[in-house]
């Protein structure tokens, strides 16, 4: 299986790789966007500010390929930032169009921005918990201030957990090919390390 890390200069490269390798695996770090779709599995970590996270991906053309994968047979895990890059438009540090593949928009928790940096539980979807091999009330590692709002993604049956932190976070979504999550499993211990398993032994 080929795994695949995207590099574009504001993701947390080391930590994902390590949790990956750990699990058996060789991933490979991509940073040219025309090879991304000679992979069985695509990881977009994401740490740092949304806006420059963007402007880079934009630059290096992997938001056309990665909007051109939606549907494919290539799964594709975002972490953080790269889940939030998915949505319609994000906030952080200025506006920015994302991806589409959700109609939600990007915004702070709550005003002044605070940041959500530590251990969150995440409700779960009982038969995605059952799949993970993990309860489905479970602790997992947060750092952001921004999140998807979640109205859309709930009425389109897309969010199988949230955490709770000042009001609801969506914490994984799925829409075909594509999972998301605002927690960082490379930082969640056991749970993180069940969580990538399963999503790598994961079919669309």
């Amino acid at each position: 299986m080929k795994i695949g890390i995207i590099d574009y200069g504001a993701g947390n490269i080391l930590s994902v790789y390590n949790a990956i390798y750990n699990l058996g695996y060789n991933p490979i770090i991509v940073t040219e966007s025309s090879k991304i779709k000679n992979f069985d599995k695509l990881i977009i970590p994401g740490v740092g500010s949304a806006f420059h996270a963007l402007n880079i991906l934009k630059e290096k053309n992997f938001i056309k390929e990665l909007k051109d994968l939606i549907g494919s047979k290539i799964s594709i895990l975002g972490i953080c930032i790269g889940f939030q890059i998915f949505s319609k438009k994000l906030t952080e540090d200025g506006i920015s169009k994302g991806i589409n593949l959700f109609n939600a928009d990007i915004i702070p928790i709550s005003e002044p921005n605070i940041f959500n940096i530590g251990w969150c539980k995440v409700k779960l979807n009982k038969e995605i918990a059952a799949k993970i091999k993990i309860n489905d009330t479970s602790d997992f590692y947060f750092c952001h201030s921004y999140y998807m709002k979640n109205n859309s993604i709930n009425e389109n049956n897309n969010c199988f957990g949230f955490a709770k932190f000042k009001k609801e976070i969506p914490s994984l979504v799925i829409k075909e090919n594509f999972m998301g999550v605002q927690f960082h499993p490379e930082k969640s211990q056991a749970n993180g390390i069940k969580f990538l398993k399963f999503f790598l032994g994961w079919t669309p």
